[in-house]
């Protein structure tokens, strides 16, 4: 093993070990409502560095990145058991999503992913990114991820241009999830920001949506509206 490998290596160990293992600390701000904490729970420097690196010597001896990460963000959150997750969007550097789980004893520091992130079902042919993860428990036992799923939109000659829909996967273990039909809505093109509702309504499943008449602008949909849509089962 080159001494290259050897020192590259334990200077990305440190840093993720350090990450991880550090402890929170409360800042002095306080508004009378929550506490506010010196350090991001999650960043980029969390992701596990065997995504990151092929780890053999022998096909890597300078120990070089493989698989950069840009940043991780823009999480679901949800409390099971006694711990905390995050479903975080973690972004590449060539700025396309997938889902991680990271897991807390107290939700305040320790965030640590597990080995293997989330595999989706490939169920949409002409999907280009999913992000954004909402989290919701439902009375009828499942977890339930909304979330972005992004498209090219071939209505336009701009490269640039997408189409946002409402993509749904239910879990009981946030190890093995299903991939179900994107919401489809009757007022808007596009759907982005959809959150579930935990309980039945009617006998049956209500979102919270934010209708979009384009990928940006949000149009006649209005950047605060709330519509409620119903939809009589998930199969």
């Amino acid at each position: 093993m080159s001494n290259v490998f050897n020192e590259n290596y334990a200077k990305v160990m440190k840093k993720y070990e350090d990450t991880i293992n550090r402890k929170n600390v409360k800042s002095d701000f306080y508004n009378g409502i929550y506490d506010r904490y010196e350090y991001p729970v999650l960043t980029r420097d969390h992701i596990p560095p065997f995504w990151k690196y092929d780890m053999n010597p022998e096909t890597n001896p300078y120990f070089m990145e493989r698989l950069g990460v840009n940043a991780v963000f823009n999480a679901g959150a949800i409390e099971l058991n006694g711990k905390f997750y995050l479903v975080a969007r973690v972004e590449g550097n060539d700025r396309k999503s997938f889902f991680a789980v990271a897991e807390s004893d107290n939700g305040i520091d320790g965030f640590k992913f597990w080995d293997y992130p989330i595999l989706l079902d490939d169920v949409c042919p002409e999907e280009t990114n999913v992000y954004d993860m909402r989290l919701t428990k439902h009375e009828d036992g499942y977890i339930y991820g909304v979330f972005c799923s992004e498209s090219k939109d071939t209505s336009v000659n701009d490269l640039s241009a997408a189409v946002a829909a409402a993509g749904i996967v239910r879990t009981k273990d946030l190890k093995n999830w299903e991939r179900l039909d994107n919401l489809k809505t009757l007022n808007s093109p596009q759907q982005r920001n959809v959150v579930l509702h935990p309980e039945f309504v009617n006998g049956k499943y209500a979102f919270y949506t934010r209708p979009m008449d384009d990928f940006i602008d949000t149009g006649s949909g209005g950047e605060l509206d709330l519509d409620f849509v119903m939809i009589s089962h998930m199969q």
